[in-house]
C-alpha cells in the first residue's frame, strides 16, 4: 500500500505543477487520516526520501576544481553527452573539471593527468 501511495505522490510531483503536488499531499493526508491509516505517513515520506536520493545519485553531475571553470566544463560534458545543470566545486581536483551521467565518467582533471603520469613513470 505504501508503494501505490508512493508512486501517486511521485507522479504529482513529476507534473512540475507545486499546486497540483500540494493538493495530492493533502488529499492523501485527508484520505490516511479518514481511514485511519495515518500510521502510513512517516513510512511513506521515508520511500519519497530514498527515491530522491536514488535520483540524485544517479542524476549527471559536474565537479570543477574551481568556479572560473565552470562554464567550459559544462560545455564539454555537454560535449561528451552529460547535460548537467549547474557544476560542483570538488576541492580535491587540482584543476579541470569531471563529469558522470548516464552510466559514463568523463575525466578532464589535472589529478587524472598526474595520476597518468605517475603510471607511466612507475611503469
Amino acid at each position: 500500500m505504501i508503494d501505490t501511495y508512493t508512486r501517486i505522490l511521485e507522479l504529482a510531483a513529476e507534473t512540475g505543477d507545486d499546486k497540483v503536488a500540494d493538493d495530492a499531499v493533502t488529499r492523501l493526508i485527508a484520505h490516511l487520516t479518514s481511514t485511519g491509516r495515518s500510521k502510513l505517513l512517516p513510512s511513506i515520506s521515508q520511500e519519497l526520501k530514498k527515491i530522491r536520493a536514488r535520483r540524485m545519485a544517479l542524476a549527471p553531475k559536474v565537479e570543477v576544481a574551481s568556479e572560473a571553470e565552470a562554464a567550459g566544463a559544462l560545455q564539454g560534458a555537454a560535449a561528451a553527452g552529460i547535460h548537467a545543470a549547474t557544476a560542483t566545486i570538488n576541492p580535491s581536483l587540482i584543476r579541470g573539471w569531471r563529469a558522470s551521467g548516464a552510466g559514463r565518467l568523463v575525466d578532464h582533471s589535472g589529478k587524472r593527468a598526474l595520476i597518468e603520469l605517475y603510471k607511466k613513470v612507475i611503469t
